[in-house]
């Protein structure tokens, strides 16, 4: 410790010069003595300074790890990416839902036991209207159908989520990935409801304006009455329904739904409104023209109540017995809660969710997560960098103290003299051979030096890294900037990542001036129907007579369109977005104009397929309206009741929906007893059914005043005309309501995306953004100045060792030089001096092998960009850097049908002789079939039968055509080029997506409609479900009785779906149910179908190729639209091309940095000679005093 002390205290780094003659005098050593001091303190307050300076400036390092546990990728920053093994999942691979629902829906009140303990049979139709043994057993049957019905679209829910994929190219984090999820399942458990509720509220609405009738009946019967020559006639009436202040309310112009409902001491009287002693008012139940609409606005309070339910059921001739339900209140809903409500939520009481994110992670299997480290500089950087300046200690020596004109003048004649003499490895005494080659060996040094050093600053000054630069709490104009300078790399976390859409969305449409008119006002209806005098005679088709049925159609279009949208806009705005990152201003605009594109859509459809599967099934049921689509006439021998089918200017509605003929008004004359044309509407048509004709009809005569003035002219309304004709500026006059239905009523939709509110919601904390630039200007100078400091020193002992070789051939010639002597005098350590030359070089060797072993071969992420890149180099590098290849598209936004063709086959039955007019008008034949076959009979209903799988046909290829181009007119989102495998997948995922929802929506529509029909028991001209009783067993006058129909032993009463096999296909209460419950068998046999071979028979060879077997029921075909199969073709050439990638950026880690270790060696040699020379002294001196 005294010798390292008084080393130090003795230390002198100012000497003179061992070139030089000069001697130091005490005086001289003392004061060198002092600037050694002053010296090493200004070193290491500089060093110090240096140090603190690269301590806080940031690096930023690329970190990958393979295969990462979930453990692992949890600790990882949020910048980090981690690359799933497969892009896309299954929901159902990682997620459970379960449902239960309410306990109506197994309780006895939907059993089969209950709904025949409650029916009345043949003697349905003869109790009041208002008695509860009349329309109850139909009320149960749609409660058990809403159960069922339910329960099938909650389960087909279930499964479509769990087919359906997430795409996932990212590890998800746990957060996000519970967002996600839960707004996905959140999102079908409002949306699924929804679209159940307004199906069913258009379905009712649809049949209670097309005046459909029930045969209990509930709304219209026939009254019966004797005329000339005992001759039958028929007199059409609707049931009016009183209220308890003694109003009254008509089924044919409104709903009459809420009226109570009671056990009536009346049975077989001429009317079904004759009133008697009312026994009892059953508890929550209500009474109306239809079973459907009084059951919805009906409680359940009763059947909580066991007294209640036992009451009722002894009005009944059964012995059964029924367990009233348990009301608890940990139920969602009360016992006052009415039917309606309950279904409003599919009638779940709640649901049970489990989400696994374990699963979803082993799916996804990353294979590598890679992130950018943004960290100051360490201890061990910093050290290295202080090394390189320490070189500089070794160019310092003493110096003169010279006046300073003395010290100009000898400058100058310094540069002169060293220009011609310069040498810097002159030593004394030195021989004049000696001196000329050290300035042969001066110049070398100079020239190698000023080379070496201008290619190292080339290089460090060229060489580029991973640089970082984050900003806190960005504005909206800051991020614009930062994704403008680094759009690929730049990353805004949201401190708020899921949203609703309401945020920042609104949506208002614009309707048809028709929906604000006074058109559809309940003054004009009361006008119209206020043209009917007590005393007139109106022929059927007069306007007078049906036109407050178009308007009140009109309304009902207008106010349910309405309804759709808001019901369904407000769901889409409870919708919640997830945005993790913020978006650019474009992708958030692109990505919400598809999604506002993709609702309307949906929105329209669902709204629009509903309405034409009713008219499919109402026309293929040919079901009798209120209005005119029917005639009846009574055989005045047998006593029985024939329907048929109205004709309008020669087109028989039995054979097509489409029939029409104009609305006029008619005079009757007494002398010619006909009725006389006064004026007709132009394009204004009566039809088969009101829908029929009023989708057909333009309102133009109601855009002109005159038109309407005419009208009032004609009609004497006793209302007094105050109305205002329609705007032809607004809209076009000749448009049908067709067109204007198909639009939802809409003339435009104006929405509006903001953006800043979108930015505010999300409020990132910070933006990150990660670049490849030159290192720091400050990192370059001090690089510099180490490398010259290294490579001076280096040069130097090179070229001095050169020399030294030189001169000792010269002075004794090879001959004499011993190589092995030479070598030998390298190893000896004689002397003190030796010994500590000898530690030296040996520390300094190893070091520097050891730090290049580790600069030059140490992993390295290298990045690479290239601009505008073509196809086959993309395919080269997706070849060879998959992981880590990134190229931005330039159009984010691309079309479907730009780059995928997606075409469909149909089943052979829809292109075959059984859907053609020809085929159905043969088997309606000359005369009707209802003339020549009984109603147990296929031939009876077999025109009717193939009309709808003609209409399911074309219904199914208008869908699927529609469908497709939605598809290929949304938009393919996506801001990073996929590889063609990933692409692959994405379009696979959506096309398997596509087949899937594509048939749910007409599945549920159809099923509601079926039904819906079936429950509320509406009568078809065809009589195939209830017949009247024989007009000879009803005495004097009064209403006609209906009678349930039995097919091999099932009634009518109790089921709409009852069928007899009949000819090898099927008969039933409905065309629609028979001939979706019928197979192909028959239709592949031509004996079966037609032995005249008129029509041929379903190629057999064909079923081969088709995916359903022979013996698959219609039905079944028909859940899937008919559709064999979707063949997609991706043309990968095309996305490329419609993607425009601008540049593609690539990273891989290099393990040979062979120049960038040499520039480290050079950089930290001259600072490690200097600290292993005074390391090596003192260990030296330690050794040599413990030996001593």
């Amino acid at each position: 410790m005294f010798s390292l002390k008084n080393y130090l205290r003795n230390l002198n780094v100012f000497p003179p010069s061992s070139n030089s003659e000069e001697l130091e005098d005490d005086t001289q050593h003392q004061s060198n003595i002092v600037a050694t001091r002053i010296f090493i303190l200004t070193l290491i307050l500089s060093l110090v300074g240096i140090s603190i300076a690269l301590l806080l400036m940031y690096q930023t390092t690329m970190i990958t790890i393979n295969h990462p546990t979930r453990e692992q990728f949890e600790l990882l920053p949020k910048n980090a990416k981690c690359s799933c093994s497969r892009i896309s999942f299954s929901y159902g691979k990682f997620t459970s839902l379960q449902t239960n629902f309410h306990q109506v829906c197994s309780s006895d009140f939907v059993t089969d036991r209950w709904l025949k303990a409650i029916n009345s049979g043949v003697d349905s139709t003869y109790f009041n209207l208002m008695d509860f043994r009349t329309y109850g057993s139909a009320q149960f049957h749609a409660l058990a159908a809403f159960c069922r019905l339910s329960k099938i679209s909650v389960d087909q829910s279930i499964t479509y989520f769990y087919q359906s994929t997430l795409l996932s190219p990212q590890v998800l984090s746990e957060n996000v990935f519970q967002s996600q999820i839960r707004e996905s399942i959140n999102q079908f458990q409002i949306t699924a409801p929804n679209t159940f509720k307004s199906q069913l509220r258009l379905i009712n609405e649809m049949t209670i304006h097309n005046l459909l009738m029930s045969e209990l009946p509930t709304n219209f019967y026939y009254y019966q009455y004797y005329g000339y020559s005992d001759d039958i006639g028929y007199w059409l009436t609707s049931l009016l329904y009183e209220h308890g202040d003694g109003s009254q309310c008509d089924c044919r112009t409104d709903f009459c739904g809420n009226f109570a409902s009671f056990i009536v001491d009346v049975f077989g009287a001429a009317s079904s409104v004759v009133s008697g002693n009312t026994r009892w008012s059953i508890l929550g139940m209500s009474s109306g023209c239809l079973p459907v609409t009084s059951m919805l606005i009906s409680t359940l309070e009763c059947f909580y109540n066991q007294t209640c339910a036992n009451k009722l059921i002894s009005y009944f001739l059964t012995i059964e017995s029924f367990t009233a339900m348990i009301y608890t209140n940990q139920s969602l809903y009360n016992q006052n809660s009415t039917i309606e409500s309950i279904i409003d939520n599919l009638m779940v009481e709640d649901w049970m969710t489990n989400i696994s994110y374990d699963k979803y992670y082993s799916e996804c299997a990353p294979s590598s997560c890679t992130y950018l480290n943004v960290s100051r500089h360490d201890f061990a950087f910093v050290a290295l960098i202080i090394v390189r300046f320490m070189q500089k200690m070794r160019n310092c020596g003493t110096r003169q103290r010279i006046p300073w004109r003395v010290r100009l003048r000898q400058f100058v004649l310094f540069i002169r003299k060293k220009i011609i003499e310069l040498n810097i490895f002159q030593h004394y005494p030195s021989t004049d051979r000696q001196i000329r080659f050290q300035r042969y060996g001066t110049r070398l040094y100079i020239f190698l030096l000023l080379s070496s050093l201008a290619v190292f600053i080339t290089y460090t000054f060229l060489k580029s890294s991973i640089q970082s630069k984050t900003v806190l709490h960005p504005t909206q104009s800051q991020f614009k900037q930062l994704q403008q300078d680094y759009p690929q790399t730049l990353s805004c976390p949201c401190t708020d990542i899921s949203m609703n859409y309401s945020t920042f969305i609104t949506i208002k449409p614009h309707y048809h001036q028709l929906c604000s008119s006074d058109l559809i006002s309940d003054k004009w209806i009361e006008y119209i129907v206020g043209s009917i005098s007590d005393d007139g005679v109106y022929y059927t088709n007069d306007y007078r007579v049906i036109g407050y049925c178009q308007f009140q159609l009109l309304s009902m279009f207008c106010q349910q369109a309405q309804q759709a949208i808001d019901d369904a806009l407000r769901v889409f705005l409870q919708t919640t977005f997830i945005s993790s990152q913020i978006l650019s201003q474009q992708s958030f605009r692109v990505q919400l104009d598809s999604v506002i594109e993709t609702w309307k859509l949906t929105t329209i459809n669902t709204f629009i397929r509903t309405i034409e599967l009713f008219r499919t099934t109402m026309q293929g049921n040919q079901l009798a309206s209120g209005i005119s689509n029917n005639n009846r006439t009574t055989n005045s021998m047998s006593g029985k009741s024939t329907w048929y089918a109205s004709t309008y200017s020669n087109c028989l509605c039995a054979l097509s929906a489409s029939c029409h003929q104009t609305i006029g008004i008619y005079n009757y004359s007494s002398s010619s007893k006909t009725f006389m044309t006064q004026y007709s509407i132009p394009n204004f048509f009566i039809g088969c059914n009101p829908t029929e004709a009023l989708l057909l009809s333009s309102l133009e005569c109601f855009y002109n005043l005159s038109c309407m003035l005419e009208i009032d002219h004609y009609i004497k309304s006793s209302k007094s005309f105050n109305f205002s004709a329609l705007d032809p500026n607004l809209n076009s006059p000749n448009e049908t309501m067709g067109n204007i239905v198909n639009r939802l009523m809409v003339n435009t939709w104006q929405p509006n995306i903001s953006f800043p509110l979108y930015y505010n919601q999300c409020a990132p904390l910070s933006c990150t953004a990660q670049y490849e630039d030159r290192d720091n200007l400050f990192l370059i100078i001090t690089s510099i100045i180490g490398i010259f400091g290294g490579l001076s020193l280096g040069l130097k002992l090179i070229i001095i060792i050169i020399l030294q070789f030189i001169d000792k051939i010269l002075a004794n010639g090879i001959a004499h030089l011993n190589l092995s002597q030479s070598i030998k005098s390298i190893f000896s350590c004689t002397t003190e001096h030796q010994l500590v030359h000898r530690l030296h070089f040996i520390l300094v060797v190893v070091t520097l092998s050891i730090i290049y072993i580790f600069s030059a071969f140490t992993s390295r992420s290298i990045t690479i960009e290239i601009e505008k890149p073509s196809l086959s180099t993309f395919k080269d590098l997706e070849t060879r850097f998959y992981d880590s290849l990134q190229c931005s598209c330039s159009q984010i936004s691309i079309k479907y049908e730009s780059f995928l063709n997606v075409t469909s086959r149909f089943h052979s039955i829809c292109s075959s002789d059984f859907v053609s007019n020809r085929w159905i008008k043969y088997l309606y034949g000359g005369i009707p079939p209802i003339d020549l076959y009984s109603s147990n009979d296929f031939m009876y209903s077999a025109e009717a039968q193939f009309q709808i799988l003609a209409s399911f046909c074309q219904l199914s290829q208008k869908i699927v055509a529609d469908a497709l181009i939605q598809l290929g007119a949304s938009d393919f989102i996506n801001t990073q080029l996929l590889s063609s495998s990933s692409l692959d997948d994405r379009i696979q995922a959506t096309i398997n997506e596509f087949q899937l929802t594509m048939p749910q929506l007409f599945v549920r529509s159809l099923s509601l409609i079926r039904e819906t029909i079936g429950a509320n028991m509406l009568m078809s001209i065809l009589s195939t479900n209830w017949v009247f009783a024989d007009s000879r067993n009803t005495t004097g006058t009064g209403m006609m009785h209906n009678i349930p129909l039995k097919f091999e032993g099932c009634s009518c009463a109790l089921s709409s779906k009852c069928v007899s096999s009949s000819r090898g296909m099927l008969s039933g209460c409905y065309a629609l149910e028979s001939i979706l419950q019928s197979t192909l068998t028959c239709l592949s046999d031509q004996t079966c179908i037609d032995p005249t071979k008129t029509f041929k028979a379903l190629n057999s060879s064909s079923s081969i190729s088709s995916r359903f077997p022979l013996n698959t029921t219609i039905e079944s075909i028909v859940n899937e639209l008919m559709i064999e199969e979707l063949l997609s073709n991706t043309s990968y050439e095309a996305y490329y091309k419609e993607c425009v990638p601008l540049s593609c950026t690539y990273s891989y880690v290099d393990n040979r940095h062979v120049i960038d270790g040499i520039t480290f060696l050079i950089s930290l040699y001259g600072g490690l000679v200097i600290i292993y020379r005074i390391l090596a002294i003192l260990i030296v001196k330690l050794y040599l005093r413990m030996t001593k």
